[in-house]
């Protein structure tokens, strides 16, 4: 049995009102679609979850049993997503530069140094492009910015 994280943070939003009303309003969602979830949760896990009255909720030993761990269960997929978030986001932070020339003698590593201290997790991706490409990959797109030597005129 394979239970969703969303039901498990709408068991966790009840446990910590005790109370369906104020739980769907914590969760933007309507209090018969929440106590839905929750039935189905409960059958699901072949055990009743909350003690329900007129009045009242409150956990049952079960629920109790069942706190702490969807708690933890829900902090840890929060942080996978962070990381998968994370992760996409360093990737995506690279700065390509297309040159056809040489770039000035020491300029590079000092250009790469300065780019490292303002923009720390980003990287820069260096390519040489060919001398028929005057726009030095900006035109294909496999560069972001491009330095280019001047072309000579055809009176030169």
């Amino acid at each position: 049995m394979d239970v969703h994280v969303r039901d498990l943070r709408y068991f966790v939003a009840v446990a910590e009102e005790l109370h369906f009303t104020r739980a769907a309003e914590r969760l933007f969602v309507s209090q018969p679609a929440l106590s839905k979830q929750i039935r189905a949760l409960e059958e699901q896990l072949r055990v009743e979850l909350f003690v329900r009255d007129r009045r009242n909720v409150s956990l049952t030993p079960a629920g109790e049993a069942l706190l702490p761990a969807a708690r933890e269960l829900i902090a840890v997929w929060d942080a996978a997503q962070q990381a998968v978030a994370d992760a996409a986001a360093a990737a995506a932070a690279v700065l390509r530069i297309g040159f056809s020339t040489s770039v000035g003698r020491g300029l590079l590593p000092r250009i790469q140094q300065h780019f490292a201290r303002v923009r720390p997790n980003w990287r820069l991706q260096l390519r040489q492009v060919d001398w028929d490409d005057p726009t030095g990959g900006l035109r294909d797109g496999t560069s972001g910015i491009a330095t280019a030597a001047p072309r000579a005129s055809a009176g030169s």
